[in-house]
């Protein structure tokens, strides 16, 4: 596979503001064309922005059906109720149930909770796991990051006379179910002003308007690193009260007063370090998912609310076990893909990536998807198939919404669901082969027979002038980083080629040093080892990058990590 060519796109904003908010704010052009670039165009915005003060986020109330969740609540707890907190294996559905039960208990209530087992049970409520709960004597049901389109099984749980409380934060399907009441900001008939919460965003503003009731407010401020981790987990964007909750969230995490945290940090090498949301999203995540993934979620809610560290410790080191068992699973399937793509598939002729197999883990199928997206820049489905049925997990690239195209071929699917860039579905196994070229056809007709290109998005150009640690410090007003809110990129052009090697298992990553014709630079890019064979001293070259700050035996130096490059002069 050579190197695969992606599209350079400027922002195209109204940068008139730019010089008034430069001066408002303080900060230099760069930083300033960055945030117009994030929609933040006023200095009102901005200070919301940078200051992601806990008092901006917005009253509870403000989300349809929360004063009836808050008093069904409330009732349970002095009616000595036994409620059931029921959630979801991945980390968002784990880090709600956590702060929920947490919450709830430290308030007096009679609270259990129910992770279903992902290989099992699969994902949401399940009618087996209400009839259990209804033999406990659970007369109160709380649904988080779940139960949205669980019509049959709420109307069960009504029948055998639990009280269901949805909270999610899923679209919602025409009906919803019916249940005592519905907590979800993706209602039509729900007018609050943000959307884009998680499933333990949508959770942390059930327990604020609790405690905010009983005058005790400080609790939910004790796990807003939990909920920080369940938001940059899933991916929602990192804006408004996301980035509020994540901000202040991150702050408290590396002073956690968790246990079960503690110790996983400790085990991720993170004790009494600043932790930064890439930390969270490819350390902590990472671990707390592989639970669910390859084992029990359960594991992951009883650490975070044990209160013992020898215990706490145990499962972290387990987890930690986890991780690397669904590693080496991970490997392996990808080299299973690959093998097959390469075998059956011409990547001149295709658009969509559809590989199937019965030996692949249906719960790492996803994170394969992504990595082969990465290294071919195609929209990726990958099904694992058992019994006659196969799940599938679809990832795409930005400039193609596979949502869309898995919706023109829904008649092959027994149901699907996801969102532009991601999507999972279930399907039999005689239609896969129909599905493969549906999608593909579907694809041709989208793209109007254009080829398919990656994007990256570009904020603005460098100039000597730029490179200096201030600024890169400068940037990191705008941290955390993420969905909604990427990591700034620049082009920065005519550069010259001053060293060049690969670093890295396999060889994998592009160390380089380069020269402006006055600051010499150093720079990391990831994946990118392949460029080595075209690089020598000299060359000229343009590159995306990110600027940052890199922290070495107690020095820092401004380092460039590069996104993609190309020669322009040998």
């Amino acid at each position: 596979m050579g190197i695969i060519m992606k599209k350079w796109v400027a922002f195209n904003k109204d940068y008139e503001i730019l010089p008034a908010l430069t001066k408002k704010l303080g900060v230099s052009e760069l930083v300033g064309r960055v945030l117009i670039n994030r929609d933040i165009d006023t200095a009102e915005k901005a200070d919301f922005f940078i200051s992601s003060d806990l008092s901006l986020l917005r009253d509870p109330y403000g989300i349809i059906d929360m004063d009836i969740a808050v008093q069904r609540i409330l009732d349970a707890i002095e009616a000595e109720e036994k409620i059931c907190v029921f959630g979801d294996y991945d980390v968002d559905g784990v880090t709600s149930t956590v702060v929920s039960v947490q919450v709830l208990r430290n308030l007096g209530a009679d609270v259990s909770y129910y992770i279903p087992n992902r290989m099992e049970e699969g994902y949401g409520l399940n009618l087996e796991a209400i009839e259990q709960l209804k033999e406990q004597g659970i007369s109160l049901i709380v649904t988080v990051d779940c139960g949205i389109k669980s019509i049959d099984v709420v109307e069960s749980a009504k029948l055998l006379g639990i009280d269901m409380i949805i909270t999610d934060h899923h679209e919602c399907g025409e009906v919803l179910p019916d249940a005592y009441c519905v907590v979800n900001p993706h209602r039509e008939d729900c007018s609050y002003a943000f959307k884009e919460l998680a499933g333990v965003g949508v959770a942390f503003k059930l327990l604020d308007a609790i405690t905010t009731e009983l005058g005790c407010r400080e609790e939910i401020l004790e796990i807003i690193d939990i909920v920080a981790i369940g938001t940059i987990a899933d991916i929602v964007p990192l804006v408004d009260e996301n980035r509020v909750i994540v901000k202040n969230g991150l702050k408290k995490l590396s002073k956690t007063n968790n246990i079960g945290l503690k110790a996983l940090l400790e085990v991720c090498g993170l004790k009494d370090q600043i932790v930064s949301a890439y930390n969270v999203a490819f350390m902590l995540a990472p671990r707390i998912n592989a639970a669910g993934r390859i084992a029990n979620a359960s594991l992951c809610v009883e650490l975070l609310l044990t209160d013992s560290y020898e215990r706490a410790f145990e499962i972290a080191r387990q987890l930690d076990g986890d991780n690397r068992e669904r590693q080496a699973i991970e490997g392996a399937i990808l080299n299973s893909a690959i093998a097959k793509l390469e075998k059956n598939i011409d990547l001149e002729k295709t658009k969509v990536i559809v590989l199937d197999d019965e030996s692949w883990h249906v719960g790492v199928i996803g994170i394969v998807a992504s990595k082969l997206v990465e290294k071919y820049a195609l929209p990726t489905i990958l099904i694992s198939t058992d019994g006659g049925i196969g799940k599938g997990s679809a990832r795409s690239i930005s400039s193609f919404n596979v949502y869309e195209a898995l919706t023109k071929c829904s008649k092959l699917f027994e149901k699907f669901g996801g969102h532009e860039l991601a999507a999972g579905i279930t399907i039999k196994v005689e239609n896969i082969d129909a599905f493969r070229v549906q999608v593909n056809k579907t694809a041709n007709e989208m793209l109007e027979g254009k080829p398919l290109v990656s994007e990256i998005k570009v904020d603005y150009k460098l100039t000597p002038a730029d490179i200096k640690l201030s600024m890169a410090k400068q940037l990191e007003l705008l941290e955390p980083f993420g969905a909604g809110n990427p990591t700034p990129a620049f082009v920065y052009r005519d550069l010259k080629v001053i060293s060049s090697r690969t670093v890295g298992n396999d060889n994998k990553h592009l160390l380089l040093t380069l020269n402006d014709g006055i600051n010499e630079i150093k720079g990391i890019g990831f994946n990118l080892g392949s460029y080595n064979n075209i690089l020598s001293f000299g060359k000229k070259i343009d590159i995306i990058c990110n600027m940052e700050c890199n922290q070495w035996n107690d020095v820092e130096q401004l380092q460039f990590k590069i996104k993609d490059l190309r020669i322009t002069k040998n």
